[in-house]
């Protein structure tokens, strides 16, 4: 324990909450002149891990809360610190930290046990102890709702089952990191010339009931669904480590074709274009404090829309490239087309692969 000592013959003991209805006799255990101290801004009252060596009332000031490194409350006179580990006999939970000025009562461990033994003192204690666990619950509550909402968009990104699965590998879902990802691209055919003659309104809803099915067609093959971009969507496999299946990556692209053409946009059905893509990207979250992003970026994510754009030229509904194509079995290889030396714009000439439906009769 450190801090200055600081003698305090004033001090009426009976006037905190702690001592209140304290008989004189067992005040007169306790001795501001020596347990009275102060302590510097900044400075370590406890660590987290310490032993338990003694109570901390607050006179002064407050003491900031920290487990782990991790700000939790802040205490401040007349409330008490560190009576959980002595009551529980167990090492301090957490670190207490004066936050300004602070002065504060250190009573050593073994008079608080002996104070224990009156049923007062245990009492006032106590009352200290069922305001903290209210307001634990209190705040346990605030946070699982908040949690709860994150949840709910995190599981915008993931069908429930791969989120379980992210969630026990221990990854943060937003931290920044590279890996070798899976990308797919789509877009609507004719988006711009068929909105042209609709409402928002009906724009807005013919795409939301699209996108949903899209979304859960991705879902049902394991990928992330990283953004919409208009009336394009965009999904990657690979976000969990060693979980980057092209086969599954390819047969999402093909039920996403089957999905659209049996559904409707502009009265007409939804032809799409899919573009699918593998490298090393990066994914996590970029902004600042004001506006934070999940995003996925990388030469591989460009090169998947231009694979997208590609599928116009090409007259298929499927484009995919030769990283793709490479970790697919021959049993899927066989029934894509080859089209060597692309131009394709920011990039040498590529070599790839189309797919239609009809490919798979032969």
């Amino acid at each position: 324990m450190t801090g200055r000592q600081y003698s305090d013959h004033n001090l009426d003991l009976s006037l905190l909450p702690l001592f209140r209805n304290i008989p004189p006799e067992v005040l007169q255990r306790i001795k501001p002149e020596e347990m009275v101290r102060f302590y510097r801004d900044g400075e370590v009252i406890f660590h987290q891990g310490d032993e338990a060596d003694c109570l901390v009332v607050i006179l002064h000031g407050q003491i900031r809360i920290l487990a782990d490194g991790i700000f939790l409350v802040s205490r401040e006179a007349p409330e008490v610190i560190g009576e959980q580990a002595i009551i529980n006999q167990t090492t301090r939970s957490a670190t207490a930290v004066a936050q300004g000025m602070v002065k504060a009562l250190v009573i050593p461990r073994p008079l608080v046990e002996h104070l224990m033994t009156n049923a007062i003192f245990a009492g006032n204690l106590l009352h200290f102890v069922s305001q903290k666990l209210s307001e634990a619950t209190g705040e346990r509550a605030f946070r699982f709702r908040n949690e709860q909402l994150l949840f709910s968009e995190f599981s915008a990104h993931l069908s429930p089952r791969i989120t379980q699965r992210l969630l026990a590998t221990g990854l943060a879902y937003g931290d920044p990191r590279y890996i070798d990802a899976i990308i797919l691209i789509s877009d609507i055919r004719a988006f711009t010339e068929r909105s042209a003659g609709m409402t928002p309104q009906e724009i807005a809803s013919q795409l939301s009931a699209y996108f949903d099915a899209t979304v859960n067609v991705i879902h049902r093959h394991e990928g992330l669904v990283d953004k919409f971009i208009g009336d394009a969507v965009m999904a990657i496999w690979g976000f969990i480590p060693g979980e980057r299946d092209p086969v599954q990556a390819f047969s999402c692209a093909k039920e996403m074709v089957e999905t659209a053409r049996r559904m409707f946009f502009g009265g007409k059905p939804i032809v799409i274009g899919i573009g699918l893509n593998a490298g090393q990207v990066f994914i996590g979250n970029v902004g600042g404090e004001g506006k934070r992003q999940f995003t996925v970026l990388g030469m591989p994510v460009n090169l998947t829309a231009r694979y997208q754009n590609e599928t116009k030229v090409l007259d298929a509904p499927i484009v995919i490239g030769k990283t793709v194509y490479d970790r697919l079995p021959p049993d899927l290889q066989k029934h894509l087309v080859i089209h060597e030396n692309r131009l394709i714009k920011g990039a040498d000439p590529q070599t790839l692969y189309t797919y239609t439906p009809v490919n798979e009769t032969g």
